[in-house]
């Protein structure tokens, strides 16, 4: 039986490119004869640590961890570390399901929309629904996919662009009056109630629309909606908010984008 093999042989029976067992040596976990000609040749010993490196790294083990479990090996420590172990796929189990969970909820809301109906004006009452928010002075349309990616990273813990919260912008008010509909006050998610927030959207009556293909034409389904507010007998009580419920991280066929516009409403006359 031989005694020693050459790096190419390891790197094909691991599966592993050599530079990996350049690398395993430069972090001490390795520790191969040197031959005349320079060349690497690993002894048996480095098979069986081969292992132990190569299932641990699978499980995302840290090199610096593994290094400190060789370098003291032992039952004892074994155990010690198969206990981190558990803990280790512990956390991962956990993280699956929610990407599990997420994916089914992403699921649910594409077959929920894929088929919703468009243009009609509807109107519903909502809770307090609490969200977290970036808010700047000059919010134009083309950044909101920007915005909307640096409000995720300040929540990354909690916030996916990719999972189950609604993102949305509300329009700025101000710049509407004179006609301008390019213009939001803040992106935001939505977040559950044991969730961060930096605010709610108010409880109340809100109308609704939704519509379908490109934002360009947002001026003209806000002036759907506000007639039908009006044919409602209804006052508009706040600025639109703009709900993307399919977009362009579901398709790229923009005429399946699906954007639900609502904006809180009153009953003529009444104050706020």
């Amino acid at each position: 039986m031989r005694d020693l093999y050459q790096i190419h042989e390891l790197a094909k029976l691991f599966g592993l490119h050599p530079d990996t067992l350049r690398y395993y040596e430069e972090k001490g976990l390795l520790h191969p004869e040197r031959r005349e000609n320079g060349y690497r040749a690993y002894h048996i010993q480095d098979i069986c640590t081969l292992n132990i490196i190569r299932a641990q790294r699978e499980l995302g083990v840290p090199v610096e961890e593994i290094g400190a479990y060789l370098d003291r090996r032992s039952v004892a420590e074994t155990l010690s570390f198969l206990d981190r172990q558990e803990e280790l796929l512990e956390r991962k189990m956990a993280d699956l399901l929610r990407t599990r969970e997420e994916s089914r909820d992403r699921r649910a809301r594409l077959l929920r929309y894929r088929d919703v109906e468009a243009g009609a004006v509807t109107c519903r009452t909502m809770p307090e629904r609490p969200c977290v928010l970036l808010q700047e002075d000059v919010i134009l349309e083309k950044e909101i996919d920007f915005l909307l990616k640096k409000l995720e990273k300040r929540h990354s813990n909690t916030i996916k662009i990719m999972g189950k919260q609604t993102m949305g912008a509300l329009l700025d008010r101000k710049s509407m009056r004179p006609g301008d509909y390019k213009h939001f006050s803040f992106v935001f998610f939505l977040t559950g109630p044991d969730q961060e927030r930096d605010t709610v959207l108010p409880a109340g009556e809100y109308a609704s629309l939704f519509y379908r293909g490109s934002y360009e034409h947002l001026e003209e389904h806000c002036q759907t909606l506000f007639r039908g507010v009006a044919a409602l007998g209804l006052e508009l009580d706040g600025a639109p908010l703009e709900l993307y419920r399919i977009d362009a991280h579901d398709t790229d066929l923009e005429e399946e984008y699906l954007t639900e516009l609502q904006v809180k409403v009153k009953r003529a006359g009444k104050q706020a």
